[in-house]
């Protein structure tokens, strides 16, 4: 914690003194001190580089890199002149200091935003667009006509143009891709600013725009630069890996915030064309002059095309995921309803179907419903355990199944009662059923244990259903089973009027 606060401290000192001498030159004082303060903040960010060894140490080197041109620069003025630029026929500090500042500045921003997500493609798109945009705006207004077309100097005055509107993309990209959080990463972003509207003034001065000497003519905005990249050095949060924007996300995702941002530079290049050459700011004479404008912005077009396809890409993607997730929830409702309406155990339907099927059925006709109950088996299930009782009710149940008319309605109602609804069916043909079920069910079950030999009872009851509810069906089939219970089971009885005892509701005969 002592050593953090201590770079904490000679971060902000350097930059107060610093930036003290940096204002003094602006104020008349004498030009060396600017560049005492160039060459300082070149010297603390190289031993800091070395020293601390900071994440992602390749973008503060090339960084460094940046700083140390301004360096340069600053000292070959003071020894030669104070001119940033030569001749048609020279190079100048200034010219020098471009060949190494802007490539530097574009390595190291973009290896401090870091690469190797599925988002960089995206980020470098977006950052590319805009770039572009910019571009176009500044050449239509500052920089046509400025590249020279002989000389040694040919390379630089290309340079120039391009290389503002890059390092501005390199800048988008890496507040796209990164949080600017830190102040370490804070610094460097302001420190990049002002080398662009050093640079931007420059070429605004040597177009003939009336624009300050001092700020723009002397590369001080340049030495601002090279001051708080040494104080993002100094300061203890260069220490950590910067933190990236939207981990996880969608590789593709368009924020609402950069769709309007394209809009806008979409709609921006074509009226600032006009603007420009409706004003007398662009007059293209020659395809050096209006060919770079047009090239970015076919440019800008199939970039923003690309964008579009990653963007369609990406809703195909998530429309088979969609997809593959509605059929899975459609199959997990399908399973729910069919375990809300089964038995677990022996995979017939449940009471709640058999409820159901008796609601829906034509009131007027005859109907047949018959429950079916199980012989003694209550002490197979004490005496040779649960899992063999369940493995009989389950051969029970296929062989109802087996015995079960087309367009019946089978179910267990809940241990080993067991229900069969036989539509259009009356009494006779209920009872006709019921005893075919008593000879079927009576037959041995092979099991883990050995044989295994139960009856069944069954109680019928028929008739239309038109004054009668489903309650009343099965408390009626209830009574019946009762009956034949007690005339010895093992047989199937009908239902009728004489076996509800007054005063008993449904169910109770068969509890005592």
């Amino acid at each position: 914690m002592a050593n953090t606060g201590l770079w904490r401290w000679s971060a902000w000192a350097f930059l107060a003194v610093a930036g003290g001498l940096v204002l003094a030159t602006l104020a008349g004082a004498a030009p060396v001190l600017s560049v005492v303060a160039a060459v300082a903040a070149f010297v603390v960010a190289g031993v800091v580089l070395v020293v601390r060894r900071p994440p992602r140490v390749t973008a503060w080197t090339s960084l460094t890199v940046a700083s140390g041109s301004v360096a340069f620069s600053r000292v070959y003025g003071a020894v030669t002149g104070p001119s940033m630029t030569g001749g048609r026929g020279g190079l100048a500090g200034g010219d020098i200091r471009a060949l190494v500042l802007y490539p530097a500045l574009v390595i190291g921003l973009v290896l401090l935003g870091g690469t190797g997500t599925a988002a960089d493609l995206t980020d470098s798109l977006d950052a590319s667009v805009v770039t572009l945009g910019v571009f176009v705006l500044l050449w239509l207004f500052l920089l046509h006509g400025q590249v020279v077309p002989t000389g040694s100097r040919l390379a630089v005055s290309a340079l120039r143009p391009v290389a503002i509107a890059v390092v501005l993309g390199a800048l988008v990209r890496l507040l796209f891709v990164i949080r600017p959080r830190a102040p370490a990463i804070r610094l460097v972003v302001v420190g990049i600013v002002l080398a662009l509207v050093g640079a931007i003034g420059l070429v605004a001065r040597q177009a003939g725009y009336d624009v300050d000497g001092r700020l723009f003519g002397g590369g001080i905005f340049a030495v601002g630069f090279a001051i708080l990249i040494a104080t993002a050095l100094l300061h203890p949060s260069s220490a950590a890996v910067p933190e990236r924007r939207g981990e996880g996300r969608p590789s593709a995702r368009l924020s609402r915030g950069r769709a309007t941002l394209f809009i806008v530079l979409t709609l921006l290049g074509p009226l600032a064309w006009v603007t420009a050459v409706a004003f007398g700011q662009f007059d293209p004479g020659s395809p050096e002059d209006f060919g770079p404008p047009v090239l970015a912005a076919a440019l800008i077009a199939l970039l923003l095309l690309w964008r579009l396809s990653l963007l369609a890409r990406v809703a195909d993607r998530r429309a088979d995921e969609l997809g593959v997730v509605v059929g899975e929830l459609r199959g997990l409702q399908a399973e729910l309803a069919y375990r809300a309406s089964h038995d677990p155990l022996t995979g017939l339907s449940n009471r709640s179907v058999l409820m159901e099927r008796l609601t829906s059925l034509p009131p007027r006709r005859p109907h047949a419903l018959l429950l079916v109950d199980l012989d003694g088996f209550k002490e197979i299930n004490d005496s040779l355990g649960h899992p063999t009782g369940d493995e009989l009710l389950v051969s029970v149940g296929r062989r109802l199944t087996e015995l079960a008319p087309p367009g019946a309605t089978l179910v267990r109602l809940g241990g080993d009662e067991f229900a069969l609804l036989l539509p259009g069916t009356a009494e006779a043909g209920g009872l006709a059923v019921g005893g075919t079920i008593c000879a079927r069910l009576r037959l041995p079950y092979p099991s883990t244990q050995g044989e295994l030999v139960v009856s069944a009872s069954v109680g019928v009851t028929a008739g239309p259903l038109a004054a009668r509810s489903p309650a009343d069906l099965l408390r009626e089939a209830d009574l019946a089973l009762y009956a034949a219970k007690a005339a010895g089971k093992d047989r199937a009885a009908a239902y009728r009027p004489d076996l509800a005892p007054p005063g008993l509701g449904f169910g109770v005969q068969r509890r005592q």
